[in-house]
């Protein structure tokens, strides 16, 4: 049953199904039953907000007083009232409500299935309870069962503020829930392309795996590596890498099935599995999408051809577990690339996996020992100062045969090998040596990324006190980024050399901050100074899918007395947006992109002479 405008006075009648009863002489503007139309009403100049109530009311007359109250509050009120557990269910598969109000003590409808009902079909609607006789422990029972409030019919003067204050906690409820659930999506998948990330990859190709041993199937997983992706990056840049890893992914979920996982592991490398293939379906499906991928690319106007290495592992032929096809497909995948093949299956002749990892350690020693890793630096930009604060220090190996690595390409082997501790320290070393004597003024901040295991060495503030007294740079000038899961492994002995760096001086900054789904309990935990937001979020400004999360990171952040700082500003209007909701600082390439500290430091006095940050 529904409600629109009547005249004061106007006789009508309320009808549900067959129960019929006549009021006469309502209250002035009251909603009255007929057809539901709109959802905000017009009268004069007067527009008002609308109310969708879910009335469970088995008393006509008790529903027009609810609607009178209510209407005499400014609401255009929209009522269907029901007294059936059938239409309680049939209302709510209708359409959406915002208010659910329900009669306590109905002989043929109880409160308790009543809420059992609502919180099916909406966790989150607001839910009053109304009663004529409810006493003080009725009141309690009723709350205990999820009621939000209790109302007593010979007073419905608390009813409009009730109502108001649930409509404003249901409001807050959903977008808490909201928030929660676009944070825990962004755990496991790629902010990028949306894909799957490494973790829900593992996850569901564990469980094809053991599906397919189980009942005795087939499974296959494809790896794609991009070839050329890095000359893309550095010519176009990397808004059109980006771009080109959009359109990967889409070529992707358009050629495959819908029983078919596509991922994006990280960089430009993706993988693929495929429940119940064996190798020749493995093959089609791979020469499949190398035919989709040559399909021209167009970025900002220029034609591009995306050309890619694919490898292929298949249970049982190569392995029954996940980590076995992973490191199998890996295997073929690099040997598509070196062989410029296309398409490789794993063979056992030619897995070099153990002599590849190897070398790769013996190069990385003697990385080390000739000094062939150098730092790049990216400034970042006090928003509301509109003044550089700071330089984050990024660390490159100029590989003797493969060029300039990035990060991504060894910190991974660094850890695995317990390298991660002499490759730190050098970092540390240089970064303090080279903006020690800037000839700024003040004195700019230079922050270096630290590794969990390196919070295990119990030396290390001592290491960086010395470091800091050699080049007669204060403690304050330096900050240690750490992320979220560096309590991990050895909670205590990583806490303890947290407080002592702290303690000395040094600042610590929460990296990639909202990545993980422990970060606000984490905030509480450990003495860090400042908040890093991560890129992905900064990326979802444009389309404002991540406003209300960096909006409600900002504020969290100040409510603590946190500084915050944005990563990935890539463009004029992400600058704009975050300095409007009160981002301290932010570094990205539309403000500068990294290089190395003699570049920086030209740069910077080169925007010093223009007046410009």
């Amino acid at each position: 049953m529904s409600f629109v405008w009547r005249k004061p006075n106007e006789s009508v009648t309320l009808l549900n199904g067959s129960f019929q009863t006549r009021s006469s002489t309502l209250c002035p503007n009251t909603l009255l039953p007929q057809q539901m139309i709109g959802t905000v009403a017009r009268v004069g100049n007067l527009v008002r907000p609308s109310l969708r109530i879910l009335l469970i009311e088995d008393s006509v007359d008790d529903a027009s007083l609810v609607v009178c109250e209510l209407a005499r509050g400014g609401y255009d009120v929209m009522c269907e009232r029901v007294d059936r557990p059938a239409a309680v269910v049939a209302a709510l598969d209708r359409q959406a409500w915002d208010i659910a109000i329900a009669s306590y003590g109905m002989p043929a409808f109880a409160g308790a299935p009543a809420i059992d009902l609502l919180r099916q079909g909406d966790a989150d609607l607001p839910f009053i309870f109304m009663s004529g006789t409810i006493g003080e422990d009725a009141a309690v029972a009723a709350m205990r069962m999820g009621a939000h409030d209790y109302i007593m019919k010979g007073n419905l003067t608390r009813l409009l503020p009730a109502v108001e204050r649930e409509l404003r906690d249901a409001g807050v409820r959903r977008e808490r829930r909201r928030v929660e659930q676009r944070l825990a999506h962004l755990a496991y998948h790629d902010a990028l392309t949306d894909l799957p990330n490494r973790a829900l990859l593992h996850d569901r190709l564990d469980q094809a795996a053991r599906v397919a041993n189980r009942e005795g199937t087939t499974l296959a997983l494809l790896l794609l590596d991009l070839n050329g992706f890095k000359e893309i990056n550095d010519t176009l840049g990397h808004h059109a890498g980006d771009r080109v890893l959009q359109f990967v992914a889409a070529r992707l979920r358009a050629t495959l099935r819908e029983v078919d996982t596509v991922a994006r592991l990280g960089g430009d490398e993706f993988a693929v599995v495929l429940p119940l293939a064996d190798i020749n379906g493995a093959l089609l499906a791979a020469q499949k999408i190398l035919d989709e991928l040559a399909q021209p690319c167009v970025i900002d106007g220029q034609s591009l051809i995306v050309r890619a290495s694919l490898g292929v592992a298949c249970l049982p032929e190569h392995g029954a577990s996940a980590d076995t096809l992973l490191r199998k497909a890996d295997v073929a995948m690099y040997v598509a690339k070196s062989d410029g093949v296309g398409i490789a299956v794993y063979a056992p002749t030619r897995d070099r996996h153990t002599h590849r990892r190897l070398t790769l350690i013996s190069q990385f020693r003697k990385g080390l020992d000739e000094s062939q890793f150098f730092l790049e630096y990216q400034p970042m930009l006090h928003l509301q100062k509109n003044m550089i604060i700071g330089v984050e220090a990024l660390v490159r190996w100029n590989h003797p045969q493969q060029g300039r690595l990035l990060p991504a390409e060894f910190i991974d082997l660094a850890e695995q090998t317990g390298l991660i501790n002499p490759l730190t320290t050098i970092v540390i070393e240089t970064a303090i040596r080279e903006w020690s004597q800037t000839g700024t003024e003040p004195r700019l901040t230079v922050a270096v990324n630290l590794s969990p295991r390196t919070l295990l060495d119990p030396i290390l503030p001592l290491r960086i006190a010395d470091m800091l007294a050699v080049y007669g740079a204060p403690p304050s000038s330096l900050a240690l980024e750490i992320t979220e899961n560096i309590l991990m492994s050895d909670p205590a002995r990583s806490m303890d050399c947290l407080q002592r760096l702290h303690a000395m001086g040094i600042r610590l900054v929460l990296d990639d901050f909202g990545t993980g789904y422990s970060s606000l309990s984490y905030l509480r935990r450990l003495p860090v100074d400042e908040l890093k937001i991560d890129r992905s979020f900064v990326a979802g400004l444009a389309s404002g899918l991540d406003e209300v999360i960096v909006r409600s990171t900002i504020d969290l952040a100040h409510n603590l007395g946190l500084t915050v700082v944005a990563e990935g500003v890539e463009n004029e209007n992400a600058q704009t947006r975050l300095c409007e909701m009160g981002c301290d600082a932010a570094q990205g390439t539309f403000i500068s992109p990294p290089a190395g500290a003699s570049v920086v430091r030209d740069w910077l006095r080169r925007q010093t002479l223009l007046g410009l940050p």
